[in-house]
């Protein structure tokens, strides 16, 4: 579905990430982790087009993104409620003459039903905790209706127990769905039994891990090895 090939990333024409060779699949749960500054968001604006590349060819084919990205860029005093997020982020990626004869509601509905967040879909988005805040971002990113999921450190910010609980909610959508999950976080824990891959950004270059470079460890964000 989306192909890297000697891809160079940065800003300013001076590189952050560089030599990235990367395939994904259209049903491939791929985890991103590496300590700050490593270039891991970067390669996930790079996925998603938010970023063109220095070198290299990124092709992403016809795939739609919906793009989550770190919850600290989100002005929380928006006045806006749960499903009004939602539905700004469904219309943004639409034509402006769909949003006015196509009745979404329903559609807004589930999206919020199916990230687990239908219970507070009136409550202000700034009243809600930091994990009710994710979900509806996982939902507002869903409502576009994409092929892949993008999420920038969805789990940054709550407590252990709803890191996990967003975790398990993200896999019930990659498999159901069959529907792409890539997403770039500083621990790997929650993800251990839920993603396909995982790769490691660090000093501007990307490797892929395995089983063994954990080495049993569950509770390190970083390999082992």
């Amino acid at each position: 579905m989306i192909s890297l090939k000697n891809v160079a990333l940065g800003y300013g024409g001076v590189a952050v990430i560089e030599g990235v060779n990367l395939e994904l699949a259209a049903d491939d749960f791929l985890v991103i982790g590496g300590p700050n500054g490593g270039g891991k968001s970067t390669l996930l604006r790079g996925i998603a087009g938010l970023l063109e590349p220095l070198a290299g060819t990124i092709n992403r084919g016809r795939t739609r993104f919906g793009y989550v990205p770190q919850q600290a860029s989100i002005e929380p005093a928006l006045p806006l409620t749960a499903i009004e997020m939602v539905e700004l982020g469904a219309s943004a990626s639409k034509p402006w003459w769909k949003t006015l004869i196509t009745p979404r509601a329903s559609f807004h509905q589930q999206a919020l039903r199916d990230c687990q967040a239908e219970d507070f879909a009136g409550k202000p988005f700034h009243a809600l905790s930091g994990g009710q805040r994710q979900r509806v971002l996982l939902a507002r990113a869903l409502a576009s209706s994409p092929d892949c999921l993008l999420l920038d450190e969805p789990t940054a910010g709550v407590d252990r127990p709803t890191q996990h609980s967003l975790a398990s909610v993200l896999g019930d959508l990659h498999r159901l769905s069959a529907r792409s999950v890539v997403l770039v976080t500083h621990d790997f824990a929650p993800f251990r039994d839920i993603a396909r891959r995982f790769v490691w950004v660090q000093d501007g270059r990307l490797r892929e891990l395995s089983a063994g470079d954990f080495h049993g460890r569950q509770d390190s964000p970083e390999p082992t090895c």
